[in-house]
């Protein structure tokens, strides 16, 4: 389905302006699914909470392992993981930390499409090798990472400072162990 340029007119001022996707469809009169592709076709981001908090966490990530000399590619946005880490699969989760002292990661079983029109199984064992966990603090201080083996996680992780976790607490050490691919998606 088409849009009118009027249409389009509205999607991008309504991003301009700080909207959220379904409010620029309402705004618009046009379908959620026709905004995020319009977006994607434009290069416009998302205004969305977790979704450019989630960004913000690879691109930390990616930062971090850079300034290690680590080899970092970003993978394309098909690819079922976030970056490739000297040759090791890797994707990202990111969150902030809650009141208590803690970070809670969800790794969901099933994951909705980019429209979300359907959901799918996620199988995070072979879709990559690693899982970082980018612990976020409120104001501006350096977030910690954590890496998991992506056949091990739980979908429900809580990590606490001090904790069972703690060993894996910056550890890039686990970029030396041999990647089980080498392909880039």
């Amino acid at each position: 389905m088409s849009i009118s340029s009027k249409q389009l007119n509205l999607i991008k001022s309504a991003h301009a302006n700080g909207h959220l996707d379904p409010e620029i469809a309402r705004l618009a009169g046009v379908s959620l699914s026709t905004v995020k592709r319009q977006r994607a076709v434009h290069g416009l981001s998302t205004h969305g909470l977790l979704a450019s908090r989630g960004k913000q966490g690879e691109e930390l990530t990616a930062q971090a392992a850079l300034q290690r000399g680590l080899y970092v590619v970003e993978s394309t946005s098909s690819a079922p993981f976030d970056l490739l880490i000297q040759n090791l699969r890797v994707d990202v989760k990111t969150t902030m930390r809650l009141d208590s002292g803690v970070w809670r990661f969800q790794l969901p079983k099933l994951r909705p499409s980019f429209y979300n029109g359907y959901t799918y199984p996620k199988d995070y064992a072979a879709d990559c090798d690693l899982i970082g966990l980018v612990a976020l603090y409120p104001g501006h201080q350096t977030p910690d990472f954590y890496f998991f083996d992506s056949s091990t996680l739980p979908s429900n992780l809580y990590i606490r400072h001090g904790g069972p976790h703690e060993p894996r607490r910056n550890n890039w050490n686990v970029f030396s162990r041999p990647a089980t691919t080498t392909i880039l998606a």
